[in-house]
């Protein structure tokens, strides 16, 4: 399989931002839809497909979002349910890839026995979440939806009266609104814990967004504001990890009868709950008010001023 990067490595400032479309729409659905039988079909060899296939499906949601003003309307309808679609068919694989990968790697303590049972536990859903990704395969083949995706790329062209403007001129209004929904959750920070969440979600779309126009900024933005953004969700990242433990366990500890389900699970909620709020807490430390508005200055600098 060739080498994508997640730069549009042949965007420049001066090119119609209609070609700039074509192009990001066209190499993530591509991207995508690559690794699409590869999770479904050799996900043993390697579990990275399906991380690949879940990671590039987003990337193709934000080209979709991001230009959709350049986009047929009935056609990318149908493109964006079908990522949605193959998302999260992914999703739940994927959890469950990267729980074992903790269990096995344990940085809490677990006894050899405690490990095999919860592996062995782990490893029968994982084996039952596979024929979903499967079947999502086969049906995006049927549909032809490869073809479907090749149709939005084709239509795909400047519909304003004015004359087309270069990715240079408007990269700043297609990540204004993005990076304004992070930084209004980013600065409730303080008042509003809950807002960690939502600060990793825009956060993580705001950096999706700047993998597609950066090259309509200086080289700062790949250079220094695409980094922190990537410190940012790593952190939250991390805490978000110990969140989906929780949440994956109690669904689990639900749906399963007492005698089946491990006692180690059990007890290892605790544990997960005391990782949330201490990763949590040093992240809010971290993420002071003179961080924020420093990274917010930088935006204002490129963007004309944030409100």
């Amino acid at each position: 399989m060739g080498r994508v990067d997640k730069w549009l490595g042949e965007a420049g400032p001066d090119q119609p931002i209609s070609e700039v479309a074509r192009a990001a729409i066209a190499t993530r659905s591509e991207r995508m839809l690559e690794y699409l039988p590869l999770a479904a079909n050799r996900w043993k060899e390697d579990v990275e497909y399906v991380h690949h296939l879940r990671t590039w499906s987003r990337r193709t949601q934000s080209a979709l979002q991001l230009f959709a003003s350049l986009l047929p309307l009935k056609r990318t309808a149908e493109v964006r349910k079908v990522t949605q679609k193959l998302r999260k068919a992914a999703g739940n694989p994927r959890d469950l890839d990267v729980f074992m990968k903790r269990i096995r790697k344990a940085k809490f303590e677990i006894g050899d026995d405690d490990k095999r049972e919860v592996l062995t536990f782990l490893q029968k859903l994982r084996k039952e979440a596979q024929p979903k990704l499967v079947d999502v395969a086969k049906w995006a083949e049927s549909e032809g939806i490869a073809k479907k995706f090749k149709g939005v790329v084709k239509r795909t062209r400047w519909r304003e009266v004015a004359d087309e403007e270069t990715l240079a001129q408007i990269a700043p209004t297609l990540l204004e609104p993005l990076v304004v929904r992070f930084f209004h959750f980013a600065q409730q920070l303080s008042e509003s814990p809950e807002s960690l969440h939502q600060m990793r979600i825009e956060g993580k779309k705001t950096r999706y967004a700047l993998e597609l126009v950066e090259s309509g900024f200086p080289e700062i933005f790949r250079n220094e504001l695409y980094p922190a953004f990537e410190e940012v969700q790593s952190k939250l990242g991390v805490i978000n990890d110990h969140h989906t433990a929780i949440e994956k366990i109690e669904r689990w500890k639900a749906e399963t009868s007492a005698k089946k389900f491990p006692d180690f699970l059990s007890r290892l909620v605790d544990h997960e709950k005391v990782q949330y709020q201490e990763k949590a807490n040093a992240f809010c430390e971290w993420w002071t008010q003179q961080r924020s508005e420093e990274l917010k200055q930088h935006f204002d600098h490129y963007m004309g001023g944030l409100p």
